[in-house]
């Protein structure tokens, strides 16, 4: 029988410190990071969340079944091809293999979905909750730790989903000064290059995760803050990981904090640099946060500028 593991779902708009954690916690025993860190097939159209649950609103429905209504069995097809294609054999944006057959054997691959097959029928969740951790205990490197942390960003868009399928995951959310998250969006292939449009970028993903969280139990989320992790409040956000996860402290975790997370590792005002109209910029960005705000959504702005 597969030992039990409790999955971490870390995530948040992009570029806001998913990478930091995972890093973090892969270093303590009884925590394992996921290989390639982001799996994909849990969030993606056609992934795990779709098929034990069904496509999630009108436009997702059609893209992906045509419009019509279906059982998990007609979803099989959409998620085992994922399995065998892209999220199996695939690049990053730096041009490197990052897909899953990097850490699993593809005869575990498909012992897996045959299980995954024979079970959907009598019980879809309890199936994919099987299958995803037989994907995490078929890792290699796998030393049968009690949790797995995964570090997709839309793991937080998707924490009502998520938790539905998996009540007893647990999710950090990664919260970053947005002024930071969106001037790193720029310099990347994938986002947008133009700096107004950055901090639309990252307002939308800000409402999602708030959306995305909104039917999870406080208890099953730690909100945490890159800027206060690295740089401002080192100690007491280290301690806040550990008793969210009811880990004790361990000497190579702690090591690795210590020698490996130096607070200059994250430069407050970086953005300032990044970006060609600096008072532009800023000036977009605290439009961004009063929205947010009036909306009723913590844009979780630490007003670092006026820290440092």
């Amino acid at each position: 029988m597969t030992a039990p593991i409790t999955p971490i779902m870390a995530g948040g708009t992009g570029r806001s410190g998913t990478t930091v954690i995972a890093g973090l916690l892969h270093r303590h025993p009884q925590v394992r990071a996921s290989w390639p860190r982001e799996v994909k097939f849990v969030n993606k159209e056609g992934g795990l969340l779709d098929l034990v649950l069904g496509p999630e609103g009108a436009k997702a429905k059609r893209r992906l079944l045509g419009g019509s209504s279906s059982s998990p069995r007609d979803r099989l097809a959409a998620f085992d091809a994922g399995m065998r294609g892209p999220w199996w054999l695939r690049t990053n944006r730096l041009g490197r293999d990052s897909g899953l057959h990097l850490s699993i054997d593809e005869t575990e691959r498909d012992r897996l979905l045959a299980e995954l097959d024979h079970q959907l029928d009598v019980d879809p969740l309890g199936a994919g909750r099987a299958f995803l951790t037989g994907m995490a205990r078929a890792q290699r490197g796998d030393a049968g730790e009690q949790m797995w942390i995964d570090t997709s960003p839309p793991n937080i868009a998707n924490a009502s989903r998520i938790h539905r399928f998996w009540p007893q995951t647990r999710f950090i959310w990664m919260v970053r000064d947005g002024r930071s998250t969106a001037a790193s969006v720029i310099a990347e292939r994938w986002g947008p290059d133009d700096p107004v449009e950055a901090i639309t970028w990252w307002e939308k993903r800000m409402r999602r995760a708030h959306q995305g969280l909104s039917t999870v139990p406080a208890t099953s989320v730690l909100i945490l803050s890159l800027e206060d992790l690295v740089v401002l409040d080192r100690e007491a956000s280290y301690q806040r990981v550990l008793d969210f996860l009811g880990l004790s402290d361990d000497p190579t975790m702690r090591a690795f904090f210590n020698d490996q997370m130096p607070a200059e590792r994250v430069g407050l005002d970086k953005w300032r640099s990044r970006v060609p109209d600096p008072a532009a910029f800023e000036s977009e960005y605290r439009m961004a946060v009063g929205r947010l705000e009036a909306d009723g959504m913590d844009p979780y702005d630490r007003g670092i500028d006026r820290v440092t």
